[in-house]
């Protein structure tokens, strides 16, 4: 879903008015902007010591609730939010910035393992705070969820596949229903994770987070341990700081995760406007939870089916 660019987007928002808007949060002048990543639908851009996200389609409107509840986290759970806006229409926000490598660029078990038992942490601690101002996506409507949309861009054999296999799944569903909902952070991976000199991660992108089953967020985080040998140790890191699920809620939710992101893409590429659906992309999805019904999720990772 990602267009890197190297260009300020100007048709979508003028550079002088963002950087000033960054300079009368910070109450000082600011350093000239260095862009670190465009998307079809915002631009993330480091201004010295703080970091401005303007999302010209505001597909993510719960980042002030959801940085709210990392703030009563001890030690808070995310970078800290300075401030947050509707410009015209556009959500901007901007953040401090976090100095340190990233997980990602360390490269090793041992920041996957700091990376999980972080997420866990905060999940933990989220769990016991109210959280009925947050949007949900309770568990137990993944099996089905999909099946509501319009799938006829979608191969029959898969479609007929994910009808057989509602009562298994929602079976799945049903059984993580028990474990207390949090967070579910959808891109937790190496690059969002910066590494203190303590060794403790702190994850960044919480604001696509949603209320819902924890155990989902492990996705990407797995897929990239599966890469270094290392799925059993960090999934193990995380359960026990989570305290709140086992390796058996952990395949059950690796069954579901991939049905919970076909749903949640499709409607992301709707609010975009795009003429797809994300086509491709479910049909990969929908592949990998078959195939995770089957033969488990360790022997199922989305890269294998994106691999040319």
């Amino acid at each position: 879903m990602t267009n890197e660019k190297s260009m300020w987007p100007d048709e979508y928002i003028d550079l002088d008015a963002a950087s000033q808007w960054v300079v009368s949060a910070c109450g000082r002048e600011t350093d000239s902007p260095e862009i670190l990543q465009t998307k079809r639908w915002g631009v993330t851009a480091r201004f010295g010591s703080v970091v401005l996200k303007a999302s010209f389609t505001p597909l993510f409107p719960q980042v002030t609730e959801v940085h709210a509840l990392l703030e009563r986290i001890v030690p808070e759970g995310g970078p800290r939010l300075i401030t947050s806006e509707m410009v015209d229409g556009q959500l901007w926000t901007l953040f401090e910035h976090l100095q340190g490598a990233t997980a990602e660029e360390v490269g090793t078990p041992g920041a996957l393992e700091a990376t999980a038992r972080e997420l866990a942490r905060v999940q933990a601690a989220v769990a016991k705070l109210d959280l009925t101002r947050l949007p949900v996506f309770d568990v137990r409507r993944v099996p089905g969820a999909l099946l509501e949309d319009d799938l006829s861009d979608q191969p029959v054999e898969l479609v007929q596949w994910l009808r057989d296999a509602q009562p298994a799944l929602q079976l799945d569903a049903d059984a993580l229903a028990d474990v207390p909902p949090s967070l579910d952070h959808p891109d937790v991976n190496g690059s969002n994770a910066i590494m203190r000199d303590d060794g403790r991660a702190i994850l960044l992108d919480w604001e696509e987070a949603t209320v819902g089953c924890p155990l989902f967020s492990l996705d990407r985080l797995l897929a990239e341990a599966h890469e270094l040998s290392a799925v059993e140790t960090v999934r193990d890191v995380y359960l026990d700081t989570l305290r709140g699920g086992g390796s058996e809620q952990v395949e059950r939710a690796m069954r579901l995760v991939p049905l919970k992101l076909a749903h949640e893409f499709r409607a992301y590429a709707r609010a975009l406007g795009w003429p797809h659906p994300h086509t491709r992309m479910t049909t990969r999805l929908l592949e990998l939870a078959q195939r995770r019904s089957t033969d488990g999720y360790l022997n199922a990772w989305l890269s294998d089916l994106l691999a040319p």
